[in-house]
This record gives structure tokens, C-alpha cells and sequence, in this order.
């Protein structure tokens, strides 16, 4: 995982459970952008599965901030409900909350709900976000997800995501959408921890999610090393 949030977003039937992530990496991203000021981040993720299909987590991530020492960069809570429909495919639905620190959302709303439905398989999830106040002035936006995991073989597996972003409209301008991307593997370190790299990036455009406001191509290595619990 690249995140310990991540798994909590695409969810899959499960047996019933608590479950407990620690996480380390050396960037935190959110639909290809910085949420970390670029720098390396801590996260835990506690997350709980019923065996009737509901589910429900949280997430904390937590980095050192320039002059003032370790701090809460970012939280997630978010209850959802997955439903199997045959032996392949299930139907997810949910909702999710995200809130960020100075390092994200400078331009938009610090804080973020959305609902979300999709379908899920074995190997390839697609999921449809919606925020009714994306911007924290009372304008809407989607955002739209696949992911996948092509290839896995023993301690190995390779994962990919695509997400396109339409976001509120500015005021006298458009509502260009955004893509942003990320590939990577995972290896297996034993049953319960896993090393991952990626190559995250989205395309061309303002960083919403930025406190410095970049804008041209963004787009980072990142590692993380993960165990579950």
C-alpha cells in the first residue's frame, strides 16, 4: 500500500474483523497531489468489517511540519456497505470524510465529504465520488476511479490507478478535468508487512491541494513500508 487510507477506499467482501495498519512513506499523495508538502509521513489506519457487508474505518497521518515538530496532517473517517452479487463482482457505497492540515486544500475546502458507489472484483475496482461542497463555498464535484492489480505472484504483486477529477468551476473560468495516475509493486515482506513503490503523478495544472499552489506536471517516487495487525 502507499497508504494505510487506501485500503480502507476500495473495499471488498471480507471476512468479519478488526483490523489495525501502520505505515510509513516517504510522500503522502491525494489524487496525485501532495498533501505532505512533499515530505515523509507516518499513518495508522484502524478499519472494522461485518460479515452483513457493513464496513467502517479511520485513518490518521501525521509528519513533521518545519518549526513546530510533529503534527496531524490529515484524517479520514468513512462508512460504507459492500453487497456480492455473484461470485465475481460486488456493489460498494459509502461515504467518506477527509480533513487536512496547512499542506493541502489552500484554494479548497479543508475539509471534504463525499459519497461514493462502485463495483468490485478480484482484480479491478471502478468507484464514482461525489462532493456536494468540494470547495468549502458550497460547489459540487466528481471524480472517477479505477484500479486495478494486473499481476501477482507470490511476494509479488503490480498495481495501477487512474482518476479523473471535475472540479467546481472557477469563478469566470472552466471546469477543466484533471487525471492522475499511479503504478507500482508491492512485495511481500512476510503474512502481515509489505514494501511498495509507485510512480504517482497527475497532469498539467494548478495543485489544488498544494499550500505553495505549483502548477506544470507533479509527479513523485514514492516508497512506503507497511504492516497490518
Amino acid at each position: 500500500m502507499i497508504a494505510a487510507a487506501s485500503c480502507i477506499l476500495v473495499a471488498r467482501p471480507a471476512a468479519a474483523g478488526l483490523g489495525y495498519t501502520l505505515a510509513v512513506a516517504s510522500d503522502d499523495r491525494f489524487r496525485g497531489a501532495t498533501t505532505s508538502d512533499g515530505r515523509a509521513v507516518a499513518t495508522a489506519a484502524l478499519s472494522i468489517d461485518d460479515a452483513s457487508g457493513l464496513y467502517a474505518g479511520v485513518t490518521l497521518t501525521a509528519g513533521i511540519v518545519r518549526g513546530e515538530g510533529v503534527r496531524v496532517l490529515s484524517s479520514v473517517q468513512q462508512v460504507g456497505y459492500v453487497h456480492r452479487v455473484d461470485s465475481a463482482i460486488s456493489v460498494d457505497v459509502g461515504a467518506v470524510r477527509r480533513a487536512y492540515d496547512r499542506y493541502a486544500t489552500v484554494e479548497y475546502g479543508r475539509r471534504v465529504a463525499e459519497v461514493y458507489a462502485g463495483l468490485v472484483s478480484r482484480r479491478v475496482s471502478a468507484h464514482l465520488f461525489h462532493a456536494p461542497d468540494y470547495d468549502g463555498w458550497g460547489h459540487a464535484a466528481t471524480y472517477l476511479q479505477l484500479d486495478g492489480r494486473p499481476y501477482e505472484r507470490g511476494a509479488l504483486s503490480l498495481f495501477a490507478h487512474v482518476g479523473a477529477l471535475r472540479p467546481p468551476r472557477w469563478q469566470g473560468g472552466g471546469r477543466d478535468v484533471t487525471a492522475d495516475w499511479r503504478l507500482g509493486a508491492t512485495c511481500r515482506l512476510d503474512r502481515a508487512a509489505a514494501l511498495s513503490l509507485a510512480w504517482i503523478g497527475a497532469g498539467d495544472g494548478y495543485d489544488r491541494y498544494s499550500e505553495t499552489r505549483r502548477t506544470g506536471a507533479r509527479r513523485a517516487l514514492v516508497l512506503s513500508v507497511s504492516r497490518a495487525f
